[in-house]
């Protein structure tokens, strides 16, 4: 038998090619055999091992673009249904109160909601109960044999099945149930895989939830920057109220966020928001009772007026002194984290200074208003005396010229202005004294004779004027207004004299 074949097989006798057909179908026979021959046990395994691999490194991939627990469940469920081929799969997770937050079941190949009764069934009587409580993993061989299973079997009266806890440190976040319709159908490789889908699957939702936390915290910390901000402008009571009712359901999950406020005659009274905002009547009612006990008693207080419902308020206190109370209305079981209340204390201490603002802000204002009362009635009898003085003084025989300390005319009489200067009121007043002598001169020329004054500061002049109708004669009297050391005001009188004096 020729070991390699040659390079022309023109050259070759026929002997030789049928040595080389010979061969050739032996070869091919052995190939044959090859193929028909079923994997051995180490090729088995291998392949199992990819498959594991494959299912873990999916699980990888999709958990790390997914932060969605529901989503991070059913990718989960998908992905156990088709590499691991069962007849079903379900994951219920559970809060910190152990109430269910999650059921998703595989049922014919699809991911849908369980039923809420029966989720709630299986954690109170199945065999997801007990692992969630336990925390240990089981593995049913043959669950028509097994009393635990058999306690809930309406879905499953056969088969194989194993139940593993989701964990992560030392929480327990829901159970993951994988069933065959087989018995003995689940190796010891099946239960390490999936314990290490449900390890992932810990994990993944940890970090769901966290990130849900500081995604909350966040939006808690930007609402208190936003309140803040609200508040640096003048509000309403009612302004006020409608904003406390938007953060406390959007921030706190809360069913309503509720105002109490006292009055001048130390009276509780609701702040109630309008329009799409306003709250229902119960619901103030039941809130009512706890806001008083927080009012009254300055410290938080929690009621349940009803079995669904708990009503906490806090005590809105400024300097020392409470002046209403801030009342949140939620659903029963759901306890405020240690973060939260923290939030509500800086929350409250907000409210509380905008409160004191409002109410500091409606004092001033009521202050405002009867001061500008009190000056607008001020005003009007200075202009009622101002105009009795006026009238007064418009019908005395003689001028009267009143000056400031700048020798500027500030008012004069009608006699003063018609009989000695020869003009209107309002042509004289505001002119100096200067510009109103030479007023007097454009009638005449004017002579001027100091005289003497027996009182101090006053002083006294005898005023000469030639005219083309004859002489006239004024005596003039100027005296000062105000303190000793700086007149203020002068106040002068004319007076017409028949005979020099």
């Amino acid at each position: 038998m020729p070991s390699q074949p040659p390079d022309n097989l023109e050259t070759l006798q026929p002997d030789e090619l049928l040595e080389l057909v010979r061969e050739l179908l032996m070869v091919n026979e052995q190939l044959r055999a090859h193929h028909a021959t079923p994997p051995t046990a180490a090729q088995s395994l291998l392949d199992d091992q990819l498959r594991r691999t494959s299912l873990l490194t999916q699980l990888a991939i999709e958990f790390r673009e997914s932060v969605d627990p529901a989503t991070i469940v059913e990718h989960t469920l998908r992905a156990v249904t088709v590499h691991l081929v069962v007849a079903g799969a379900s994951i219920i997770l559970v809060g910190s109160n152990d109430s269910i937050e999650l059921a998703t079941v595989v049922i014919d190949g699809a991911v849908q909601p369980m039923d809420q009764g029966l989720a709630v069934e299986v954690v109170e009587k199945g065999l997801a109960g007990w692992a969630l409580r336990h925390g240990s993993s089981v593995a049913l061989s043959d669950v028509a044999r097994d009393r635990r299973w058999l306690e809930f079997s309406e879905r499953h009266r056969s088969g194989s099945v194993i139940v593993i806890p989701v964990r992560q440190s030392s929480a327990t976040l829901g159970v993951l149930t994988v069933h065959r319709a087989v018995p003995y159908a689940f190796s010891s490789h099946d239960l390490i895989l999936l314990e290490g889908v449900a390890a992932q699957l810990g994990v993944a939702l940890s970090a769901a939830r966290h990130q849900a936390s500081e995604r909350q915290r966040r939006n808690q910390a930007m609402a208190l920057l936003a309140m803040s901000q609200f508040l640096t402008a003048e509000r309403t009571p009612t302004e006020l109220a409608t904003m406390l009712q938007e953060k406390s359901i959007a921030v706190f999950g809360a069913q309503a966020g509720l105002l109490f406020l006292a009055d001048d005659g130390d009276e509780l009274h609701p702040v109630l928001p309008e329009g799409e905002h306003a709250p229902d009547e119960q619901m103030v009612t039941m809130a009512s009772g706890a806001a008083r006990l927080a009012w009254a008693s300055q410290r938080i207080a929690t009621t349940g007026p009803a079995p669904e419902v708990t009503c906490v308020a806090m005590p809105l206190i400024n300097h020392g002194v409470t002046i209403g109370s801030y009342a949140l209305v939620h659903a029963s079981g759901g306890n405020f984290s240690a973060a939260v209340w923290s939030l509500l204390t800086v929350f409250t201490h907000a409210i509380a200074a905008a409160c004191a603002n409002i109410n500091l802000v409606t004092r001033l204002v009521h202050q405002a208003r009867s001061l500008e009362s009190l000056v607008e009635q001020r005003t009007q009898q200075v202009i009622r005396s101002r105009d009795a003085l006026r009238a007064i003084f418009d019908h005395l025989n003689e001028g009267i010229l009143l000056l400031d300390s700048d020798e500027r005319v500030v008012a004069a009489n009608a006699y003063f202005c018609k009989q000695i200067v020869g003009l209107h009121p309002r042509e004289v007043v505001g002119h100096s004294y200067a510009e109103v002598r030479q007023m007097i001169e454009r009638q005449g020329t004017l002579t001027i004779e100091d005289l003497p004054s027996n009182n101090r500061g006053a002083q006294r002049s005898m005023v000469h004027q030639t005219r083309n109708n004859g002489q006239r004669h004024m005596l003039v009297e100027r005296t000062p207004v105000g303190s000793a050391k700086r007149a203020e005001q002068m106040i002068e009188f004319w007076r017409m004299q028949s005979t020099r004096s």
